[in-house]
């Protein structure tokens, strides 16, 4: 996981450095994320950075969580009265069971070694029905995109702390955590897009149920 004191560095910088990192499909992006009516809903921006989503998204309530008190002050330059930021560690933060309609996490899972941890807590977290959204880099199986990704991106631009998985290693995780995959598609070879759901049953994870 970064450390905290890398983003309090770049935070001036980090909308600008997220633009380029998201290689022309910022806005795109966004909108494909937000591509639904949630103004009823109750969302969790996870790893809310600046505020990609919890700034744009129309919702009942929005929570954005981040480790980052630099984060979290350019975030909050947007007031919103349904916006509530909580400084935490995403591993070690508690929400209720059943408390949110959606999680959305952008451009953040690769800075994770035990992701999968936190698709389990997001599960808990979810509603019955409720999707979790998640875009960042991915590992191709594209010989040359697969080099360019494990040289220059993990130590050029990710400072050799990079983890990143295929997509048949998210697909894994998401249904070991217990969802239902929606969407899972690679977008321009070096990015990928998740949507995936909580069925209304419920089901235990995988690694809960053994």
């Amino acid at each position: 996981m970064v450390e905290p004191k890398f983003f309090e560095t770049i935070a001036p910088l980090y909308d600008f450095l997220t633009k380029l990192f998201m290689g022309g499909t910022y806005e795109s992006m966004r909108k494909r994320m937000l591509n639904e009516d949630t103004s009823q809903m109750e969302i969790l921006d996870l790893c809310c950075g600046t505020g990609y989503i919890s700034n744009t998204i129309n919702a009942k309530r929005i929570v954005g969580l981040d480790q980052s008190d630099a984060m979290l002050a350019r975030n909050a330059k947007v007031k919103r009265p349904n916006k509530e930021l909580i400084k935490g560690n995403a591993y070690q933060v508690q929400f209720k069971d059943g408390e949110f309609d959606r999680i959305y996490n952008s451009s953040a899972s690769h800075e994770f070694k035990l992701f999968s941890r936190l698709l389990q807590k997001s599960y808990q977290a979810l509603k019955p029905g409720g999707k979790i959204i998640i875009f960042d880099i991915y590992q191709p199986k594209n010989r040359i995109l697969s080099f360019f990704m494990n040289t220059f991106v993990r130590y050029v631009v990710e400072r050799g702390i990079m983890f990143v998985h295929t997509k048949e290693e998210w697909r894994q995780m998401l249904t070991e955590a217990g969802f239902e995959v929606e969407e899972l598609e690679s977008v321009r070879g070096l990015y990928i897009f998740v949507k995936a759901v909580k069925p209304l049953q419920g089901k235990l994870p995988l690694t809960a149920a053994g």
